[in-house]
């Protein structure tokens, strides 16, 4: 039998293993984990430092670009004075990027005649968007999503190239018009639109395509499924097209055009949401029209920041 005694013994035992334990962790181990903490703590407070001053020193590097790029003025006396541009993008776009392109070809005298937008209804999330896009672009309302997308694509680069279809009898449907009606396209607020009456004097031989694209997340419809498939038709319809995304694009719409590009004729430019991208843009086109030479501009990749000046 176990006595009181051995008892007694082995529970103060104990308490005597648990105060040394205490003890042991206070001296040895907790300064330890301290230090430690205090170790990573003051790594990454200099992390912390070196991200700021690499994110300063990064918007310093915008601000410049900026400043540097601002010579649409010197460079060019309103090269594309009397020239008709019709701008294509999509609803999400980065306004900083629209806004460049815009205010870039207005200050080369160029007539922006439209900005045309694709809107959400374009992602075709119900049977309805589906079956009305489908009836525009005559394809079965059971056909593929990005099927039915790419062919809006082709219908309305068909339309801006070539001008509406000339017809003896009564004029058929405007897919444009309609395009426009079923709010699959819209004219953004407060950017150039056309009117009802005068919107079947859009397009035609003459009119410049500008088509732009890109902005932060995800896309409203993925470039290959519309945009990319627009600028190949405009091309082989014979448009004059330029293709522009900006220069921090989630998502890519202009490299992919010069990986497989859809004529050496085509102008695209990766940076229009600066100064500099603007003048690419404009400058770029005068060349395009003028000497029938397309180039890849801005600041991805192996390609110069601006077109030759002679």
């Amino acid at each position: 039998m176990i006595s009181f005694r051995y008892h007694l013994f082995t529970i103060v035992a104990i308490f005597l293993a648990i105060g040394l334990g205490i003890l042991v962790g206070n001296i040895y181990v907790q300064p330890g984990l301290v230090n430690n903490l205090q170790r990573n703590a003051d790594s990454l407070s200099r992390q912390l430092s070196e991200f700021r001053a690499e994110v300063d020193r990064l918007n310093t590097q915008v601000s410049d670009l900026q400043l540097a790029g601002d010579i649409l003025s010197q460079v060019d006396r309103g090269g594309l004075a009397g020239v008709q541009v019709a701008i294509v993008t999509q609803d999400g776009v980065e306004q900083p990027m629209l806004s460049q392109a815009l205010r870039s070809l207005q200050e080369a005298r160029a007539d922006v005649v439209a900005v045309l937008s694709a809107t959400d209804r374009m992602t075709l999330s119900d049977a309805t968007s589906r079956a009305a896009l489908a009836r525009i672009v005559g394809m079965s309302a059971d056909s593929d999503v990005a099927d039915l997308q790419a062919a809006a694509a082709t219908v309305l680069a068909r339309r801006l190239a070539q001008g509406p279809v000339a017809a003896s009898g009564p004029p058929p449907a405007d897919p444009l018009d309609e395009l426009l009606r079923e709010q699959f396209l819209r004219f953004p607020p407060g950017l150039p639109k056309v009117s009802e009456s005068a919107l079947p004097t859009l397009g035609g031989k003459g009119l410049v395509v500008v088509a732009l694209d890109g902005g932060q997340g995800q896309p409203i419809v993925a470039p290959d499924d519309f945009m990319i498939p627009l600028v190949e038709q405009l091309v082989r319809s014979g448009a004059t097209v330029a293709a522009g995304e900006s220069a921090s694009t989630d998502y890519a719409f202009v490299p992919p055009l010069r990986a497989n590009p859809p004529s050496a004729q085509m102008l695209t430019v990766d940076d229009v949401d600066f100064s500099i991208g603007g003048a690419a843009l404009v400058l770029g086109l005068e060349r395009l029209l003028t000497l029938g030479e397309g180039g890849d501009y801005g600041i991805k990749g192996d390609v110069r920041p601006i077109p030759p000046l002679t």
